[in-house]
């Protein structure tokens, strides 16, 4: 019985990076406009404008609805799409979709990209408007015309999903290119993806990592966790083990589940480490702990061939382990 769990454990397949598709988003810390419009004709922000931004930034929200409310009041683009933002997250206020929208239709009128990016967003998801993805399509073409990154990211969701327009995986992959070639994270770890998996272009291990290495810069776990299975696939690219496992535990210590099973396999069959049964056990511990199935498999194959001190142990340290945030290796 106990050679029939070694073969199974040893002949666990190697999962495939998590799912490349990510939601519509626009990170809030990303959101707040802080200099005018490029469309606005105004060579400087107004005082009121810089004024809500500092009282923003020191964390008096209401006094940056204040200072905006009366700039907004005068048709002021920028300030119209700020407190689109406040009322969306409910800075300074209640949160309120619905007035949320209407600040950042009348913001989009000044083909101001944030704003039609973030209005897009609320039509795609029905919040304070009625759901019309059709519409959110047309925001979207309309700021990635205007070249914003995380519009194009999004734009190629839309076209991945088949959301408000047909299926495209080709288009999909050249938005991501776009956002991706202008720094934005998620959209390169998107293509990374794309080209990990052969979706709407030629598979690409090279281009793959490339790709998850530069959103891995940026502070993303998953892409750690994507270039470290470019280096455990089969027919996989030479990589130095060191940066394989250095890849893979950057994930696993950031709390990518996937991530921490593999990192158990990986010391289970004592592949690119020395083999270490209690450390092995702790990954699959931890990785079971917050739902990851095959983790569960694993943690139960193991532990009938484990000594009841290994056992114990890699359980000890299973509850002592917390999740590390990553930073940006550009900042």
């Amino acid at each position: 019985m106990k050679l029939r769990a070694v073969i199974i454990l040893i002949l666990l397949i190697c999962l495939l990076p998590g799912r490349v598709v990510r939601a519509l988003e626009v990170p809030e810390s990303e959101a707040l406009l802080t200099v005018p419009a490029a469309s606005d004709n105004q060579e400087t922000a107004p005082s009121g404008f810089e004024q809500g931004i500092a009282a923003y930034r020191q964390g008096d929200f209401r006094a940056a609805l204040s200072d905006w409310q009366e700039l907004a009041e005068q048709g002021y683009g920028p300030a119209l799409h700020n407190l689109g933002v406040l009322y969306e997250y409910g800075r300074g206020t209640n949160p309120d979709y619905t007035r949320a929208a209407r600040y950042y239709e009348r913001a989009a009128t000044f083909e101001i990209p944030q704003a039609l990016n973030n209005l897009a967003r609320l039509y795609a998801g029905g919040l304070g408007v009625a759901k019309n993805e059709k519409r959110a399509v047309r925001l979207l073409s309309q700021a990635s015309d205007l070249g914003f990154p995380e519009a194009r990211f999004n734009l190629g969701i839309a076209y991945l999903k088949g959301r408000g327009i047909r299926k495209d995986a080709k288009q999909a992959v050249r938005l991501f290119e776009a956002a991706a070639e202008a720094g934005y994270g998620p959209a390169q770890y998107n293509l990374a993806g794309m080209y990990h998996r052969g979706q709407g272009v030629h598979r690409d291990l090279v281009q793959a990592l490339k790709w998850y290495e530069m959103a891995a810069a940026s502070g993303d776990p998953l892409a750690h966790y994507g270039a470290a299975m470019i280096g455990l696939s089969k027919g996989a690219l030479p990589m130095p083990a060191n940066l394989v496992i250095r890849h893979l535990r950057l994930a696993a210590d950031a709390g990518v589940a996937d991530a921490q099973n593999q990192l158990g396999i990986v010391y289970a069959r004592g592949r690119l480490v020395t083999a270490d049964q209690g450390t092995a056990m702790m990954w699959f511990l931890i990785a079971a702990s917050i739902g990851n199935p095959q983790a569960e498999r694993n943690r139960d194959l193991l532990a009938r061939r484990l000594a009841g001190d290994v056992l114990t142990k890699a359980r000890r340290r299973a509850l002592a382990f917390r999740p590390t945030a990553l930073t940006s290796a550009r900042e």
